[in-house]
């Protein structure tokens, strides 16, 4: 395109290397601070590389997203940032008494097995406290820095938020153990007399219909994880003056396209490096996205901006190969617009209460 950028993929600690050992007073969220790290070594020397430390942006997708998300409350020294399907909503800082209480337990087990620390155990000991515990994901753990998150200004000058259309397929086979008496069950529970059978009736969740329970499990906790906390984010950036690009990813998979376009799937798209010669449509949405990710990075404008009163254009990639600008009304097409209002509606309490309920535990990359 004749509009080089310069890449850095950062590393950080994961799973349990992101808690430490419990000894150390500022061991919480190593992998945050990793992360913070290499964006103050890029700020000091992406210049020796040929690039602009004044001209940076961030971004991730699922878990970095909710990781950029928690770098733009803390003021991170960059100009732009792309949150791709995630946000702290997704993922939000938990008390750290989750870690301590995992560690304590992990401590002890260690001990119980060789006689020794989690921070002196054998490698083989470490690994079989991660399978015994079942430690396959790490969380952010509440300090002062990410207090109050959900008030705090998002600090870049321009954003680009997008989700996919089916995110919910990360939880899909552990929604689809549940019956849908089960289902009806934590709707009624956490939604009470008013909201539980508001949202079942909303989402076509009845204990003696199966599919629909458990297909209308699986929307709700798109929009209640996803789709709302988008929305309100892009609300409140373009309220502080920020730039917000808004795009969607509607392009199915490209090898099992019954699988939707589902979460990660444009990862695929984005980054170019599998063969879609045999699907001309993913393989165009794919340049596509290459392209506006450069125009954006490079500081151009990639398509039309939200504005704060209404009006500026979302960007749909797919489906069926074809990209463009989208208004409101074409958005609320692809996304249960509706459905989202309701649920802010209903507030945090009530749809937080059956999302963790349908979710909690349930993850699984196997999808």
């Amino acid at each position: 395109m004749g509009k080089p950028i310069i890449v850095v993929n950062m590393h950080y600690r994961l799973n349990i290397f992101n808690f430490g050992d419990g000894t150390g007073t500022s061991e919480t969220n190593l992998a945050l601070k990793d992360q913070q790290l290499a964006i103050e070594w890029v700020k000091r020397y992406i210049s020796g590389f040929g690039g602009d430390p004044n001209n940076i942006t961030l971004c991730g997708e699922s878990a970095g997203a909710i990781y950029v998300h928690a770098h733009l409350i803390m003021g991170p020294p960059v100009q732009r940032a792309i949150m791709m399907s995630g946000s702290l909503a997704l993922s939000p800082p938990l008390p750290r008494d989750f870690g301590k209480g995992m560690l304590e337990q992990l401590q002890k087990r260690a001990q119980e097995l060789e006689g020794k620390s989690i921070r002196d155990c054998s490698k083989a000991v470490l690994k079989q406290l991660l399978n015994e515990f079942n430690l396959s994901r790490i969380w952010l753990q509440d300090e002062e820095a990410l207090r109050d998150w959900q008030s705090r200004p998002l600090q870049a000058r321009e954003l680009m938020l997008g989700d996919t259309e089916f995110e919910t397929n990360i939880w899909r086979r552990g929604i689809e153990d549940f019956s849908a008496e089960e289902i009806t069950a934590i709707f009624d529970e956490e939604g009470g007399n008013i909201w539980g059978p508001r949202l079942r009736k909303l989402y076509h969740v009845l204990p003696s219909r199966p599919t629909a329970a458990r297909l209308g499990a699986q929307d709700f906790v798109t929009d209640a994880r996803f789709v709302l906390p988008i929305e309100e984010i892009t609300e409140k950036a373009l309220s502080q003056g920020t730039t917000v690009y808004r795009y969607l990813v509607d392009e199915k998979n490209p090898y099992q396209p019954s699988s939707r376009a589902h979460h990660a799937v444009d990862l695929l798209f984005l980054f170019g490096s599998v063969d879609l010669s045999h699907n001309p449509g993913a393989e165009a949405v794919g340049q596509e996205m290459r392209t506006r990710w450069i125009q954006f990075i490079r500081g151009e404008q990639p398509w039309t901006p939200l504005r704060e009163s209404g009006g500026g254009k979302r960007f749909a990639f797919g489906p069926y190969g074809e990209s463009r600008e989208i208004d409101e009304t074409q958005f609320s097409r692809r996304r249960r617009v509706h459905h989202a209002r309701v649920l802010r509606e209903a507030g945090i309490k009530v749809y937080g209460g059956i999302m963790t309920k349908l979710t909690a535990g349930r993850i699984s990359f196997e999808n």
